[in-house]
């Protein structure tokens, strides 16, 4: 064998070194990824959890609207300085959760989540629906950078769920039976309560 053949093997020697290392450093660090995504899930599944969160995530959905009709409350809003000591644990446990949402938006965004797992993982339309006037108020003297990144998650969630309004159980998949016996029953509660 010449010189040159010999070269030729030792380069391409070389090559299939430096390619099955790649290969090798592109499979560690997507199972680092993945690693680091499974924490992220099971850091945001936990504040979520915690009571406070819950307790934050009830008062939104069930006083703040009553609260935002108050004009000294939208005024705490959008003044930071002139909140009361009555108002600061309600607006704190608004901001809890918007930067919660935030914080999950921005994961999303910088690709650190992957953007298909968080759409069907979180509802966040519907609480950025239950904090659309909120916002707005806050915005006034914020901006429009307030809570961006939370918006950019809703908008993405909305888009999703507009295309897949069914869900996206396997199409062709059967599904298990479930039997409801209390339809009846509760069909005819709702209309007692409705009817005078």
């Amino acid at each position: 064998m010449t010189l040159q053949l010999w070269d030729t093997f030792a380069t391409f020697g070389t090559f299939l070194v430096i390619a099955a290392t790649a290969i090798a450093a592109l499979v560690q660090l997507r199972h680092a990824r993945g690693s680091n995504q499974l924490e992220a899930l099971n850091e945001i599944r936990e504040s979520t959890e915690r009571p406070y969160f819950r307790d934050a995530l009830q008062f939104i959905r069930a006083e703040l609207g009553d609260k935002l009709k108050d004009p000294a409350f939208r005024y705490q809003i959008e003044n930071r300085a002139a909140i009361t000591s009555e108002n600061h644990p309600l607006i704190e446990k608004v901001k809890m959760v918007g930067n919660l949402y935030e914080d999950m938006g921005l994961l999303v965004k910088a690709g650190f989540l992957d953007r298909e797992l968080a759409m069907q993982m979180w509802n966040v339309d519907y609480y950025w629906g239950v904090l659309a006037e909120y916002t707005a108020i806050a915005r006034r003297q914020g901006g429009n950078d307030l809570w961006e990144n939370f918006e950019y998650l809703a908008i993405l969630v909305e888009d999703w769920n507009a295309k897949h309004p069914h869900g996206t159980y396997p199409a062709g998949m059967r599904r298990k039976h479930l039997s409801d016996p209390w339809l009846a029953a509760d069909a005819q509660r709702v209309a007692s309560l409705v009817t005078p």
